[in-house]
């Protein structure tokens, strides 16, 4: 007997130092997440509260009665819950609700139910969790509170009320989360102003890529958007910040797409050169590419792409070093050796100043071709139609070519639509144009199921999109060709052409 009490007192301090071991474990990976968190891994943080709730489950296992109990229950739920397993965390968090009574653990259950709550679509519940939190004497935590309650509020597009508590809230990501709420409610020289407050902390690539999106989206004038704004932000975040060589030249390609996309061509090729330059050359091909598709945009004839499919030819060839804007040189020369080549047909003609217009954004050189295509073929079904088409690329030869159309084409449906005036022969015409262009009709039939379906109207590709994958054709019908990637589609979706004289 006298020997049993060392050995129970052995026993008892080493399972005391291991439960010690376990929870301290459980804190120490807590505590690396909420770093990793900080920094803007989330990734690897989420790792690291995996293996917390992990460490904290085997507290509550082998000690469900110690004094340590509740906060290994209460860190498992923060564990599974900040994991991103909120279907796991929902025991602990329940259990933690209704039996812990230590405020600051409740109020860390709490954060962790509306964490949970938001991730699954519930503001409601996520803001009735919040409760405690919110009046916490805890900064930190009613810093979190306040966040998460702001996230509830965006999420009811109640911005007003996200505003206020993202204006409490310490936490790195509510100045972005402000910024989006300023731009949602039309506000974009506020957004503007966080962003600058933004740029002085760490520095997110993928943050920054949508804020500047979304501010160049917001509207110019007097608002304080638009590409303009867009632009002037990322100067002074430049300024103001330590952007990697990479990020800054995608930001810069990003900025010369806002700008391409608003017609400022001078504009889109100084980014687009800024971007080339502040790389290596092998990362600089893309920038270089971009900067060929403004020289599409503005071609006004196939003259002007004489140049442009010279120089693509040498990036996408085995040694133009164009790194990732390999691929793209490819897609885009493809496209533009279509335009170049003289069309057979009437038919072809018309599909090539299509691709033109849509896919390769030159409004002026698709307009030309439409004319051409008139020109050449005045008789062709084609004819009227490509001259309404060129009417809305063409303004400043708007009367003239309304003149032709009146004069030449004036019982045409076309020119009749164009006047808004009622056509029967309308649909049938439409109907013997998609034939001559390969564009399969076909009435009553269910409609095809594809992924990523093209969009309705243009025929051209998008330069920007991927392939369109179909899925097999109903029985009875033959089989379609499959869109190969970097083939530009010969059929458009299976169904009526949709009229709309002023895009034709």
């Amino acid at each position: 007997m006298r020997r049993s009490a060392p050995v129970t007192l052995l026993a008892l301090t080493v399972a005391g130092c291991a439960y010690y071991n376990a929870m301290w474990s459980a804190e120490r990976f807590a505590k690396d997440a909420r770093r990793l968190e900080a920094r803007g891994f989330d990734t690897e943080a989420r790792t690291q509260w995996g293996r917390a709730a992990v460490k904290a489950e085997s507290v509550m296992v082998h000690h469900p009665h110690s004094r340590w109990a509740d906060d290994a229950l209460v860190l498992r739920a923060e564990g599974l819950a900040h994991a991103g397993t909120c279907a796991l965390a929902a025991a602990p968090i329940a259990k933690a609700l209704s039996t812990v009574s230590e405020a600051a653990l409740r109020e860390r259950a709490g954060l962790a139910a509306a964490r949970c709550a938001l991730q699954n679509g519930k503001p409601g519940d996520a803001d009735r969790a919040l409760g405690e939190a919110l009046a916490s004497n805890d900064a930190g935590r009613r810093s979190r509170a306040e966040y998460l309650a702001g996230q509830g509020a965006a999420s009811r597009f109640d911005y007003d009320a996200a505003l206020e508590h993202f204006a409490r809230s310490r936490e790195p990501q509510a100045l972005p989360a402000r910024a989006r709420a300023l731009l949602a409610v039309g506000r974009p020289a506020a957004a503007a102003a966080v962003l600058d407050t933004i740029a002085l902390g760490r520095f997110d690539a993928d943050a920054w890529t949508e804020l500047l999106d979304g501010l160049g989206a917001a509207g110019g004038g007097g608002g304080g958007g638009g590409a303009e704004a867009a632009s002037a932000a990322l100067d002074r975040l430049f300024a103001r910040a330590r952007v990697p060589f990479t990020d800054r030249a995608r930001l810069l390609i990003a900025d010369g797409d806002r700008r391409l996309a608003r017609e400022d061509f001078d504009g889109a090729v100084a980014r687009y050169r800024q971007a080339a330059a502040s790389v290596p050359v092998a990362e600089a091909g893309t920038a270089r590419v971009r900067e060929l598709r403004v020289m599409v945009s503005r071609a006004a004839g196939r003259a002007d792409l004489g140049p442009v499919v010279i120089e693509l030819t040498r990036i996408a060839g085995p040694g133009g070093n164009a790194g990732a804007g390999g691929a793209e040189a490819r897609g885009l020369l493809e496209v533009v050796t279509r335009v170049v080549a003289p069309p057979r047909t009437p038919g072809g003609g018309f599909r090539v100043a299509e691709l033109a217009r849509d896919s390769l954004g030159a409004p002026r050189l698709a307009g030309q071709l439409f004319l051409e295509l008139a020109a050449t073929d005045s008789g062709s079904l084609f004819a009227p139609k490509a001259l309404v088409a060129a009417l809305t690329l063409l303004p400043d030869r708007h009367d003239s070519i309304a003149a032709v159309l009146d004069r030449r084409y004036a019982g045409s449906p076309y020119t009749r639509a164009l006047h808004g005036e009622a056509s029967p022969a309308y649909a049938a015409l439409e109907d013997s144009l998609a034939r001559e262009l390969g564009v399969e009709l076909v009435r009553g039939a269910p409609a095809i199921a594809r992924v990523g379906a093209l969009r309705t109207g243009p025929r051209g590709p998008w330069l920007d999109e991927p392939p369109v994958v179909r899925a097999p054709p109903p029985a009875g019908r033959g089989r379609e060709r499959p869109n190969e990637p970097g083939r530009v589609p010969t059929e458009r979706p299976a169904e009526r052409p949709i009229v709309r004289p002023a895009s034709l």
